[in-house]
């Protein structure tokens, strides 16, 4: 009998589960099954496996972090984060038993893959002796000098100076772990051939030059030394995934040709590797083969976008109006495969006519699915929040369409307060990016919120993603513009399409580019009775020269450069701290200490502009936190953020006259 329900506590935090990473092989799925630990304040992910009659294995627990599974017929390779040391190389035999560290000499290990014969086991390492970010426990400290442009990274911290990549090779027959190759600068290792002989990588055209983002394919035969670039003839090209095909003869892409920089649509492209000869499947698919979801969910998501279904077919995601996709692509065309309601986070091929996916759907935080290719028949195989749902209820979402004030043709959603009020505050939620797009995946915040007793409207304005490349682009030049005009349509929207949202209890929150669209709100309209902008944007003059992107995202997205003819004019005139003089809205501001992304100062900027004209304001500061302190920071600061926020709406029952 099933107990009386409840909504998604913000405690839930360390209940709900995530899953990704999932391996099809000895008739089983392994994947990594993510949480959150409240007794250490830090994630946790161990690898299972299960079967098509749900049977159920523990697979690797070594260390904090497993992840990576990489699985031959007789045993799982894997990642394992011991306490402070680097990630190491582990194996354990499918059958289970003790498992076995394989020696790295100290250097991280972040990706492994075996070859399908089993013979090889391919890994990429990471080798520095310098410290990422502070707390820096060093008696002696030793300063910094910095040289590139390019220095530092957020969710990371400093750049290392002196750094080696390697790409290592385990042989199981022999127990003998040989370097492939090293190199001064990062790559991404993204496929292995079935014989073991032949790599794919992903690395940036030109690492000395600081100013050029291509970001190329290669293959290289581990035989000869040879490596081959499989995108020279796309120079800005930028590419996500490479997977060689069974064969070895063909290797499917997915990326762009950079015409639009980073925020180019991505499309699927097959590589002839004897004549070098590259195909563009994607040329006519309204849909992005790569896309941001803005949600707070997905955990060690695999980074896999494109896999072989046989020598012909191949099988791979797109973004589409908010939702995944999964298509089947050959050289005569594409088929589309699965076009439910949720995000793909991460998928194997199991065999040549199925395939098992990770997917997250608004009303489902995770679940492990199987897709037949030949009749698209959907299976059920793994809900690892099964339990949890037996006692609680997801707030129900309810999509909306609408069109901005200029025509243009939109849509919403609204998450519905689990609370009996006949009249319930409204909670605008904006989404950061701006390049990125909500949609049809799990958002524990957003959950939380209705649960609070919060009608939450969040709407996909211009610029998003999943729209096609005339949508995002329309943001860019025109910050404030049409976006603005968007949120607020959507919001209008909302209130005429459900009665019972109180139009005098309005609220307005986002973070980063949400953060600067809650500002720029609060700059231009007096109709909301609280607002909270986290990790903001609010001055882009000063972004530029501070932000870990800011010198060559401020010139892609505002039109031109600072030091350009009229830039500082049209950066101030894109800056919300430009009408922090008319702001009457009370303002909260929330911001990592880390965050190199939107620098801290960005918010003490604009706190200290509104503070010193009256405007009921404050300024929560996040300890140990980056920019993406919401989706990746400390447990109990992700939950903080949420009763901060709860606390100033409290706090702000009404618009006051």
């Amino acid at each position: 009998m099933r107990m009386t329900a409840t909504g998604v506590s913000a405690r839930d935090l360390f209940r709900l589960k995530a899953l990704s990473q999932p391996v099809a092989a000895n008739g089983r799925y392994y994947f990594v099954e993510n949480h959150m630990d409240q007794a250490t304040d830090g994630y946790r992910a161990q690898i299972n496996s299960v079967d098509d009659a749900g049977h159920q294995r523990v697979v690797a627990t070594t260390g904090e972090l497993n992840v990576q599974p990489a699985v031959t017929a007789t045993t799982v390779f894997y990642a394992a984060k011991v306490g402070s040391a680097p990630a190491q190389l582990y194996q354990v035999p499918v059958t289970g038993g003790e498992p076995a560290v394989i020696a790295t000499a100290g250097e991280a290990v972040n990706t492994v893959i075996a070859a399908a014969d089993g013979q090889s086991i391919y890994f990429k390492t990471t080798e520095t002796t310098e410290r990422p970010k502070l707390p820096n426990p060093e008696a002696f400290p030793q300063p910094r000098h910095v040289e590139r442009l390019i220095n530092k990274a957020d969710g990371y911290g400093w750049l290392p100076l002196h750094v080696t990549y390697r790409l290592r090779r385990y042989l199981p027959a022999t127990g003998a772990v040989e370097e492939v190759f090293q190199r001064p600068y990062d790559f991404a290792l993204t496929s292995v051939s079935t014989d073991g002989q032949t790599v794919t990588f992903l690395q940036d055209d030109q690492p000395a030059n600081d100013r050029d983002f291509a970001h190329g394919a290669y293959c290289y035969n581990v035989a000869t030394g040879e490596t081959t670039d499989l995108t020279a003839s796309l120079e800005q090209g930028r590419f996500a995934d490479a997977t060689i095909a069974p064969d070895g003869q063909t290797v499917a892409l997915v990326g762009s040709d950079g015409r639009f920089d980073s925020q180019t649509i991505a499309d699927l492209y097959l590589v002839d590797l004897k004549t070098g000869k590259l195909t563009d499947l994607t040329t006519d698919l309204a849909a992005d083969c790569t896309s941001e979801f803005a949600a707070d969910w997905t955990q060690q998501p695999g980074g896999k976008l494109v896999r072989w279904l046989d020598n012909q077919r191949v099988v791979f995601t797109a973004a589409y109006h908010a939702h995944s996709q999964l298509y089947v692509g050959t050289v005569a065309g594409i088929e589309l495969l699965n076009d439910a309601a949720h995000e793909i986070v991460d998928f194997d091929v199991v065999d040549g006519d199925h395939v098992v996916l990770a997917v997250s759907a608004q009303t489902r935080p995770a679940e492990l699915q199987t897709v037949t290719v030949s009749d698209q028949q959907v299976r059920a195989v793994y809900n690892p929040n099964a339990a949890y749902e037996q006692s609680h209820d997801y707030a129900q979402p309810q999509h909306f369409d609408y069109k901005a004030a200029d025509g243009q043709a939109l849509e919403g959603w609204y998450l519905p307060a689990q609370t009996k009020a006949p009249k319930t505050p409204v909670l605008l939620y904006v989404h950061g990016g701006p390049h990125a797009n909500y949609g049809e995946t799990f958002f524990y915040e957003f959950q939380v919120h209705a649960n609070l007793g919060y009608g939450v409207v969040f709407v996909n304005p211009r610029g998003s993603t999943s729209y096609g490349q005339d949508f995002e682009n329309a943001v860019n030049e025109h910050y404030g513009e049409g976006d603005y005009t968007d949120v607020m349509s959507g919001l209008d929207a909302a209130l005429a399409q459900f009665p019972e949202l109180d139009a005098d209890r309005q609220y307005i929150a986002g973070g980063s580019y949400g953060g600067f669209m809650t500002l720029w709100t609060i700059g231009h309209t007096h109709r909301f009775a609280g607002a909270v902008a986290q990790r903001p944007v609010t001055n882009w003059i000063s972004l530029y020269g501070t932000s870990d992107i800011g010198f060559y995202f401020n010139p892609r997205e505002l039109g031109q450069d600072l030091f350009a003819k009229g830039g500082v004019a049209s950066y101030w005139k894109q800056s919300p701290l430009a009408y922090a003089p008319q702001v009457t809205t009370p303002i909260r501001l929330l911001h990592g200490e880390w965050d190199m992304r939107c620098p801290i100062s960005q918010s003490e900027e604009y706190f200290t502009a509104v503070k010193q004209t009256g405007v009921d304001a404050d300024f929560v500061r996040y300890p140990q936190s980056f920019h993406g302190v919401s989706r990746a920071g400390l447990p109990s600061l992700k939950i903080q953020r949420i009763l901060d926020m709860d606390e100033w709406f409290t706090a702000h029952p009404s618009v006051e006259k």
